[in-house]
This record gives C-alpha cells, sequence and structure tokens, in this order.
C-alpha cells in the first residue's frame, strides 16, 4: 500500500484541504498528516486547538495525523520544512510527501530547490549584497536568483514551501518521492471569499464577526480568543533581559533591544511587531520571535530534533500503519504515558498550556487529559 504524508496547519480544516485529500486518497492508499499544534508559522495561535483539527482532517480522508513540534512550527520556512520532513522519514512508513504549490511544474521545483541547496557563490553574495542594504531574506534571494530561476517560483508562497520541501529531502537524501499538487481557488494570502477560499481570507471573516459555516466541511469548532495571549507575551518581554532574549530563535544584530523598547510602549502581539518589523524583519519573523520568547524556544532547543512521533488522531487504518512506525522509533500515543526528559516534548507542553489560556476552559495540562482522536 502507498502511504503518502501532508505537511499541513489546517487553520482551520477548508474545502481547499479536503479537496487536497481526496486527491492523494486517490493515489495513495493511506494519508499522514502531520500538523502543527497551539501555534503555526506566520507565529500566530492556531484558531482552534489540535484535537478539532485533527478531527476534521481524519473525517476528510486523513488516517493518521501527528503533531509537528512547537520548535519547528514557530520557526524559519526552512527549519518548519526540515523538521517536518525528518519527522516523516524518520516514520520509515511514507513513499511520498504531496504538497500544494502554484504550480505542478516538478522540474521547475526541483531545480529551484537543487540551486538554492547548493546556492552559487555569486548568487550568495549578491544577497549578503542586498541584505545590507535593508533588503529581508526571501526578496534578496527571489532578485538574487533572478534568471536561473522563475520568478514565481521563490515569489508565490505555497511554491516557497514546496522548494523547501525538496530541500530537506534532498539534504537527508530520503526516499521520499515529492508530489506538487496545483492549488485549487484563492491564493495563499488572499482574503477573498468563494468555496476554495484561502484560511487567510476565512480567518479575517471570523475574526470580523461574520459566518464561516458555508466556507468548512467541519464548521462547528470552538474558537480560541488568541488576544489573551498579549499580557503574556508583554508582560515576558518586559522582565526579560536584552541577553536572555538575545537567546531566543531568530533573533540576531541587536533585534532584542528594538523589541524590549517597543514592549515598554506597546501591549498586544500585533502592536509591538508592527513596531518592531522592517522590510528586513517581517511581520511572521517578530511573531515568532514574541511567542518563541513566552515559550522558550531558545536558539539551542530550536535545533534539536524530536526522537519521538507524537499522535493527535487516527483511523482503523491508521492504527495499522502506527504499528509499522513503532517498528522503527518510539511512538507516544498517549501523552502521560512518555517517560522521557526531551526538551522538544517540553517545550510542546509549555506552548500547550499556554495556547490553554485562550480557550473557554483555561485549564492546563490538556495534553495529558485529551486522548488522541478515533475516527471509525
Amino acid at each position: 500500500m502507498r502511504v503518502a504524508a501532508i505537511i499541513a496547519e489546517y487553520n482551520p480544516f477548508h474545502f481547499g484541504h479536503k479537496y487536497q485529500l481526496e486527491l492523494v486518497k486517490r493515489r495513495a492508499g493511506a494519508a499522514v498528516v502531520i500538523m502543527s499544534g497551539p501555534f503555526v508559522q506566520r507565529g500566530e495561535a492556531a484558531v482552534t486547538d489540535k484535537w478539532t483539527r485533527a478531527r476534521d482532517a481524519l473525517n476528510n480522508g486523513a488516517d493518521l495525523v501527528i503533531e509537528l513540534p512547537v520548535i519547528y512550527a514557530l520557526n524559519s520556512a526552512r527549519e518548519f520544512a526540515s523538521g517536518a520532513v525528518e519527522l516523516l522519514d524518520k516514520t520509515g512508513v511514507i513513499d511520498e510527501l504531496c504538497f500544494g504549490a502554484e504550480t505542478e511544474n516538478a522540474a521547475l521545483l526541483e531545480n529551484a530547490a537543487e540551486l538554492a541547496e547548493h546556492e552559487p557563490p555569486d548568487v550568495s553574495a549578491k544577497i549578503k549584497s542586498l541584505m545590507a542594504m535593508g533588503a529581508a531574506y526571501p526578496a534578496a534571494r527571489e532578485k538574487a536568483f533572478s534568471g536561473l530561476i522563475d520568478e514565481k517560483i521563490l515569489s508565490q508562497p505555497n511554491n516557497i514551501l514546496a522548494v523547501e520541501y525538496i530541500r530537506a529531502l534532498k539534504r537527508i537524501k530520503s526516499n521520499i518521492r515529492p508530489v506538487p499538487i496545483r492549488r485549487e481557488g484563492s491564493g495563499y494570502h488572499d482574503i477573498k471569499i468563494d468555496r476554495f477560499a484561502s484560511a487567510s481570507g476565512i480567518r479575517a471573516r471570523l475574526f470580523g464577526g461574520e459566518d464561516i459555516s458555508e466556507l468548512l466541511p467541519e464548521p462547528r469548532f470552538d474558537v480560541y480568543d488568541t488576544k489573551m495571549l498579549d499580557t503574556a507575551v508583554t508582560a515576558r518581554l518586559r522582565t526579560i533581559t536584552p541577553a536572555e532574549l538575545s537567546n531566543i530563535n531568530e533573533v540576531s544584530e541587536g533585534l532584542e533591544n528594538r523589541i524590549i523598547r517597543a514592549a515598554l510602549e506597546y501591549s498586544s502581539i500585533t502592536d509591538i511587531a508592527e513596531a518592531v518589523k522592517t522590510k528586513r524583519y517581517t511581520m511572521s519573523r517578530i511573531k515568532r520571535i514574541l511567542l518563541s520568547s513566552l515559550i522558550g524556544i531558545t536558539k539551542e532547543l530550536a535545533k534539536s530534533r524530536a526522537g519521538y512521533v507524537r499522535v493527535l488522531g487516527m483511523t482503523a487504518a491508521g492504527a495499522e500503519l502506527l504499528k509499522k512506525i513503532k517498528a522503527n522509533g518510539e511512538v507516544i500515543t498517549k501523552t502521560a504515558d512518555y517517560k522521557g526528559h526531551s526538551p522538544v516534548f517540553e517545550a510542546d507542553i509549555r506552548a500547550q498550556n499556554l495556547f490553554s489560556l485562550c480557550g473557554k476552559n483555561k485549564r492546563g495540562n490538556t495534553d495529558f487529559t485529551v486522548s488522541p482522536v478515533i475516527v471509525r
């Protein structure tokens, strides 16, 4: 049986995700999803909890959902992709990695990944020069590769992630085959509303107090009030020292001082990030830093690797897959049964405890009291 994997956030799970899973299940016997937990790569808390999002995926074609550790989820595109790909590879059961992209041209993506992974010296020099003039790394890289890589590959968000997935597969010499699936409907950042509305568009409508039920295959879920984290983050930034903050992942070049000054003036994650961001330091990166400071994701921790697979939910077919995965490494089905002392695991527990503040029931330790979702 061919097994395909998807790297996802499902924030929230929408019809575009359902469509992708349907396509994947047409070509593979089983689908494994590795999904961000309480926090997502754009530097925000998810709109609802990870078990609800896992349930929605399982109800619409996924067979097994495992958690992407927060040290990868709250990280750059490169590290996000690397962490997810390495975990999938270690399961020993994945044949294909399927991902949405603005192009289905696998050769274009493969070429871009090869060039990006083995960056020509003149391109590296140009990127460095452009960044010295204030350009953000993504923009500098896109311009430096002009003429070598199709401009659409390094300018469109899903293509960028696709390239990072392929690069990650190449770095570890994985046998998993990359399979791009053309994205349908609205673009990644598009806020227009149609049947295939993007997650960004759906969130904009949700936060605007509008009804989004017709945009989701599974419309019922508890919305978490992510503004509850504003005070927690501000309090952390007003008590942390510059030396401590400089050790947080993605902080560089004196950024810690600007962040602390902004936190003394503003009291929300968005306002602090707006005050700090520049062309070089994007809003998403600043937000990731702010949340990482609260969770305690240091540069050293961010380089760690998870030595386990943590299950959020499964079907009967997924349970059969788990038997094979257990033969290749450690699997955490029930959090309370884990007896290890992994700093990656401990960061996930901290992240979930902080995220719980955003829910109706603000009780902590939900990782130990909520069981994996079983869909029969």
